[in-house]
């Protein structure tokens, strides 16, 4: 009986943990409607025909974070979530900056050093375009426009060989 009570709780852990979280829990390949049951506040997202973002369902249209504002979108593909983007204004491209490097120090908290990107390490440079691989999650953070920052969660294809 005790082999028995082992390998189920074996099973629901190797089944929950293999769960890729992105963003808030939440995670890849969720339906509209576990993100939602998961997100209440997540809300379907207006059409928008000049958007380049295809495929974003839902929306949080004001979330803070780092004292700004970011709009959180989610960005299904058959009906499976591949993606969250936040994206806020930050007004001037001073403030972009200053948020971005508030956005960096606790994703480096949360994830460690960012992988090597066109702005890691640099303190100069205005730009900002750094990017975090964690447990096959992808977290990208980008000043656009010089004055909108942009964070991305994406899943991690994985890697499979063509071994016969």
């Amino acid at each position: 009986m005790k082999k028995i009570l082992l390998c189920l709780t074996w099973l629901l852990f190797t089944a929950s943990a293999s769960a890729q979280a992105l963003w808030q829990g939440v995670p890849v390949g969720a339906t509209p409607a576990e993100v939602q049951a998961l997100m209440p506040q997540a809300q379907a997202a207006p059409i928008d025909p000049r958007s380049k973002d295809k495929g974003v369902q839902l929306e949080i249209p004001a979330h803070e974070l780092a004292g700004a504002r970011f709009k959180v979108s989610f960005v299904f593909e058959a009906d499976k979530l591949q993606r969250i983007t936040l994206l806020a204004d930050a007004g001037s491209a001073q403030e972009a900056r200053a948020l971005g490097q508030r956005i960096t120090t606790l994703l480096r908290s949360s994830y460690g050093l960012e992988m090597s990107t066109r702005s890691r390490g640099s303190t100069s440079s205005l730009t900002i375009d750094r990017q975090w691989s964690f447990r096959r999650t992808i977290v990208h953070l980008q000043v656009v426009d010089e004055t909108f920052v942009r964070l991305e969660y994406s899943g991690q294809v994985p890697v499979r060989s063509n071994r016969l």
